[in-house]
């Protein structure tokens, strides 16, 4: 007895159709690759993301800098931008940490995330003369000699 070869089509022998990859709607569903993650992780970390602005909250909202920063008043608490917690920080650009003000102003990298304890002030957020306070230098006094009269 001579045996006729059967066609199989993608619907199977049944002819259902069913794509395991095929969601409810009919489109076939991305699988993501275990391995993408691995390999291009933060592929866009520390790079600048367009028009969005990072979460940024002041100085006066954390009542701790309030004993620590006493040379400063309200105002200018109020005028004093901290990255919220889990903002990253941009590539090249100069940060005080207010937890560690001693240190100096440091050079952000890429791979940098404002976390819990640091508190980030972004440079160019900030007015010279504020920073340059910060910054532990002694405000310049306008229209004073230093020299003394007579001398």
């Amino acid at each position: 007895m001579p045996t006729h070869p059967r066609t199989v089509n993608s619907a199977g022998l049944d002819g259902k159709s069913h794509d395991a990859r095929k969601t409810e709607s009919g489109t076939v569903a991305e699988e993501t690759d275990s391995f993408d993650d691995d390999l291009h992780g933060n592929s866009r970390a520390g790079q600048h993301a367009g028009a969005t602005d990072p979460r940024v909250y002041n100085a006066y909202d954390i009542k701790e800098l309030h004993e620590k920063m006493q040379e400063f008043d309200k105002g200018e608490l109020k005028n004093i931008p901290i990255l919220a917690h889990g903002e990253r920080l941009e590539q090249g650009a100069i940060y005080l940490d207010l937890n560690d003000r001693e240190k100096g102003p440091i050079t952000a990298q890429g791979s940098m995330e404002a976390q819990d304890p640091h508190l980030y002030v972004p440079k160019n957020k900030v007015d010279y003369e504020l920073w340059n306070r910060l910054c532990g230098e002694p405000a310049q006094k306008i229209g004073r000699s230093e020299t003394p009269v007579g001398g």
